[in-house]
């Protein structure tokens, strides 16, 4: 089991499920604590039959030790969520239930063990949903830019010069790549790497590239090499920016460029939203580690790893 994880991973093991079962105040025997939701003996004892209907200690000591930290590691992000205005409701769990059967058609809600299940999902599906929230959705962004070059590619600094004293002296672009340049692909065409969406190429090139003027040569260095690059056009897929492309290719370019820009937008989100997901998971980890209380007959509670070990922490 690995603790250390974003909420948006869990639900990949069937052991891996949650109920909180607040039994504060009552008098069964209370296996863990966490922030002042407990988790009985007899619930613990449900739990493994119901996982392990063959099993007749019926809560043995390192499978308990295991499954409790499952519940401690779950109950303090739904206790975390809590308080950050963020809850498990009736559409999580509907949800949550459509999901599972759908992922398994043999899921029988209501059968045993089915109701943590569909909580542990329904958790995950409110986690999300609070991260949506936190980090709002991509604005519309500008389409982005392409870039119709060709390069020579060459090992060393003193190469690329040899290539741009030849193109000074009147040689053909083309043939100085079929001749000198190291990228098969497109050294067999002259050095061609047609008209691409910015973001095809990797940073020093297109930095180097952008920056310079229709017609130019330019050198980049790259983990690739050295790029000898002539700008044939760049910019917005434009006519004035691209005048070489007739007009049915720039609609295609100019398409491109605006899904290249929505997806490259929505990815950023994507991202900061996991991001989002560890940090919370961070402060459960550091805020919930010391207010944990474990029934020494199932092990002791480890800070450190946040877990449940058999042997008492040194």
């Amino acid at each position: 089991m690995s603790l250390v994880r974003p909420v948006a991973a869990v639900g990949a093991a069937a052991a891996t499920v949650l109920m909180l079962a607040t039994g504060c105040g009552a008098s069964a025997d209370v296996a863990a604590e966490v922030g002042g939701v407990e988790y009985t003996v007899d619930d613990l004892n449900d739990y493994l039959a119901t996982t392990d209907p063959g099993n007749e200690a019926r809560a043995p000591r390192g499978q308990a030790a295991a499954w409790l930290s499952e519940w401690v590691f779950f109950a303090a992000i739904e206790l975390e969520l809590a308080e950050r205005g963020a809850a498990v409701s009736n559409a999580h769990e509907a949800q949550a239930v459509a999901d599972i059967t759908r992922a398994d058609p043999a899921f029988v809600p209501g059968a045993g063990g089915s109701d943590v299940a569909i909580h542990q999902r329904a958790l995950v599906l409110a986690a999300l949903e609070w991260a949506e929230t936190e980090v709002a959705a991509a604005p519309v962004s500008e389409p982005l830019r392409h870039l119709c070059s060709r390069h020579v590619l060459v090992a060393s600094q003193a190469e690329a010069d040899v290539v741009v004293a030849r193109l000074d002296a009147g040689e053909d672009f083309g043939f100085l790549a079929a001749e000198l340049s190291q990228d098969p692909g497109s050294g067999s065409l002259g050095g061609d790497l047609g008209c691409v969406v910015e973001g095809s190429f990797v940073e020093p090139f297109e930095t180097a590239a952008y920056a310079a003027p229709p017609g130019g040569v330019v050198v980049a260095e790259s983990q690739f090499g050295f790029h000898v690059i002539e700008v044939i056009s760049s910019g917005p897929a434009t006519a004035d920016n691209h005048p070489q492309i007739d007009a049915e290719r720039l609609a295609s370019m100019a398409s491109d460029a605006e899904l290249a820009a929505a997806e490259g937008a929505q990815a950023a989100v994507q991202d900061l939203r996991q991001q989002t997901l560890l940090e919370l998971q961070d402060t459960v980890l550091e805020r919930y580690a010391p207010v944990v209380r474990i029934d020494d007959r199932y092990g002791y509670w480890d800070r450190e790893q946040f877990r449940v070990v058999l042997e008492p922490v040194s």
